[in-house]
């Protein structure tokens, strides 16, 4: 296991060596909307970049990796941890699910 994946307690839902996401990976990993996603970044509940060129119609959106871990963090852990639980693909559920078995019985 990775020192990133030690550190970032739900690897299901990492992007291993990545620096950056566009909001089009983070809807699919979480099984979330594309606009959802947009619209989280532009309402500042997920730090990214706006890298819109000159020509483009919509925002071309980056998130930098540790801004979409400590979102994901703050959302398993917060008030809206339900939110993000009800809206993750089974089979990422299902992972989610096998990795804290794992942790609970290292504790």
């Amino acid at each position: 296991m990775s020192n990133e994946q030690l550190q970032f307690p739900f690897p299901s839902l990492d992007f291993p060596g990545r620096t950056t996401l566009t909001a089009a990976e983070i809807a699919e990993r979480l099984g979330w909307d594309e606009k959802h996603v947009r619209n989280l970044i532009t309402d500042g509940e997920l730090p990214g970049i706006d890298g819109k060129g000159k020509d483009a119609s919509r925002g071309s959106y980056r998130v930098p990796v540790e801004s979409y871990r400590d979102f994901v963090v703050a959302r398993m852990t917060g008030p809206k941890r339900i939110e993000l639980l009800r809206k993750l693909p089974k089979p990422v559920l299902r992972e989610l699910v096998r990795e804290l078995n794992e942790y609970l019985k290292t504790e």
